[in-house]
């Protein structure tokens, strides 16, 4: 087995040198170093993480909590969960799932995949003193916080019906009083505004987030009035919506455009396919992990706290009403 001695005595450098490029490379001089990762390569020479874990007291887990209220077959989890686990494999970390926090767990961080139903398991990772990383926003000096601008991403959504020539445009939220749904509400909202469009509260619906929720609001607004749109701030109740309409014998786009907002799967389960903002979720959660092994093994002390724009991607759900208003003249 390759041993540091190895390494140093091939690379002519100390002992000391070469542990300090295994673990703090950033204060070894780029020539040093890179004669001593030279050296690794020629002798093949790995890393024995769990010693050097041993040797600065980390356990090399770190732990990622998830509400017991996500199902497991949520496409977010999935995303989230193999975003994670990349970053954590690629500097030899392991994660554990857990659905509750308490001082036995033996890990050097925690990982939220969100804070709203998790105030309480939050609370205590803020207690425990350990490095908190999380996909959201949350005002703390020690919370490493990355999330979806949903404001900004929502509005995009919006704006585009409004590009299109809508003008009744709906809006679907769920119960679970997140503040991704007040946010997505607000870009709405923003949208409407710019658009030179009234807001109607009667073209809001609040439904559980699930297909049935979806197909639920697709009844209520039905029976409320004219519509030419709707905007669903997730693709699984934008699923529902679309068989609800269909259902009752009416057409996407030809008479409801829908988009929807996540991009993880679902919105394709539909014919047509939902236009939808794609939620950017495996890459925000891998800057996540990035972002909590920066704390744990490299030291950072800075903060990270960040919001990125989600892209939309076009399908077929929406209709455009301005060519036809151009053909009728």
């Amino acid at each position: 087995m390759v041993t540091i001695k190895d390494v140093a005595l091939r690379a002519g450098v100390s002992l000391i040198t070469v542990s300090r490029v295994v673990n703090t490379p950033d204060k070894v001089a780029k020539e040093t170093r890179g004669k001593v990762e030279a050296a690794m390569k020629e002798l093949g020479y790995v890393r024995n993480v769990a010693a050097g874990n041993l040797v600065y007291k980390r356990s090399g887990i770190i732990c990622v909590y998830a509400s017991r209220n996500f199902s497991r077959l949520d496409p977010f989890l999935s995303h989230f969960l193999l975003g994670v686990s990349e970053a954590l494999g690629e500097r030899s970390y392991s994660l554990s799932l857990v659905h509750e926090v308490n001082e036995s767990q033996f890990c050097d961080g925690y990982i939220f995949s969100g804070y709203n139903e998790a105030e309480e398991a939050f609370g205590q990772c803020l207690s425990l003193g350990k490095p908190v990383a999380l996909f959201g926003q949350y005002d703390d000096a020690g919370v490493d916080c990355i999330d979806t601008d949903n404001v900004l991403s929502a509005r995009k959504a919006v704006r585009y019906l409004v590009e299109n020539g809508h003008r009744r445009i709906a809006v679907v939220l769920n119960t679970t009083g997140a503040d991704y749904v007040k946010q997505r509400f607000e870009g709405y909202r923003m949208a409407l505004q710019e658009g030179g469009i009234e807001y109607d509260s009667s073209l809001v619906v609040e439904v559980d987030n699930s297909t049935e929720g979806g197909r639920e609001a697709s009844e209520v607004l039905l029976g409320r009035g004219r519509f030419t749109a709707c905007f669903l701030i997730t693709d699984t109740m934008a699923v529902g919506f679309v068989l609800g309409l269909q259902a009752k014998g009416l057409s996407v786009p030809d008479d409801i455009s829908v988009v929807g907002f996540d991009g993880l799967g679902h919105q394709n389960l539909t014919i047509p396919k939902i236009t939808t903002v794609v939620q950017p979720v495996y890459e925000i959660s891998k800057a996540l992990a990035e972002s909590m092994l920066g704390r744990v093994v490299d030291g950072r002390k800075d903060r990270v706290s960040k919001l990125v724009e989600a892209e939309l991607s076009v399908a077929g759900s929406v209709r455009n009403m301005n060519t036809e208003k151009e053909d009728i003249s």
